[in-house]
């Protein structure tokens, strides 16, 4: 089936756009839920609460959106490229602070859990609190996100049917949220007598290396929009 203005070129910016909207702390959360009692199932319940804040968030977003940004794009041409630009100075913002930040706790000695101590004792919250949670979390997460938000803009440009917006809207999301379940889905390929200690070198990794790759994605994230959107604006001034 064809969807009007659905095509490949979208669903290739959809799958950049949620890679690059990389979430230490989410992933941060597998190995914690994994070691717990019925691991798998608090991963994949905690997983689902996400998925369904960002779809829910996503459809709203690009079907509102959509109206008013065609309309203004009509009256400024530029408009869509002058947010994508504003977006990827504010991704290379966040990326030099990230790097920053790993280059001082790298120099320190010190590595830091990517999850606190109180957020680690909520992953310690009933199935159902669990998912609430995971939605809560990601709705936070998602409302403050310029990576959310562009692509929430490109799809509302699109002007999609609502069967177009919501596949478009779960591309973003199975992309924003692979990496947390390529880790459990791999915990579960593991034998038994090996999952501890998988856990627990993946738990070190995100310590010790979690921030400089969060820094090293958004900095490339941020500088491919920043190209993109300058040449669209050269192209519309």
């Amino acid at each position: 089936m064809i969807i009007a203005g659905l095509d490949g070129g979208l669903l290739g910016e959809m799958v950049a756009l949620g890679l690059g909207a990389f979430d230490p702390v989410g992933l941060a959360a597998m190995p914690i839920l994994l070691s717990q009692a019925q691991g798998v199932r608090r991963a994949w319940t905690f997983i689902l609460g996400s998925v369904t804040a960002i779809m829910i968030l996503g459809i709203a977003f690009a079907s509102g959106l959509g109206r008013p940004i065609v309309s203004f794009s009509k009256q400024y041409p530029w408009l869509n490229s002058a947010i994508e630009l504003t977006a990827s100075v504010i991704l290379v913002g966040i990326a030099v602070w990230l790097l920053w930040h790993a280059r001082s706790v790298a120099r320190s000695g010190k590595n830091e859990s990517l999850a606190s101590e109180s957020f680690t004792k909520r992953l310690e919250l009933p199935l159902a609190l669990l998912f609430v949670f995971g939605f809560l979390l990601v709705t936070v997460q998602s409302l403050v996100d310029v990576v959310f938000l562009v692509a929430m803009v490109e799809m509302g440009t699109r002007e999609l049917p609502l069967v177009g917006t919501a596949v478009a809207v779960a591309t973003y999301t199975l992309a924003a949220l692979a990496l947390q379940m390529i880790v459990v889905v791999v915990y579960q390929l593991l034998s038994t007598d090996r999952r501890d200690a998988a856990l627990a070198r993946f738990n070190a990794y995100l310590d010790s290396h979690g921030e400089l790759v969060a820094g090293v994605l958004t900095l490339v994230l941020g500088l491919v929009l920043a190209g993109i959107s300058v040449h669209e604006l050269l192209k519309n001034v």
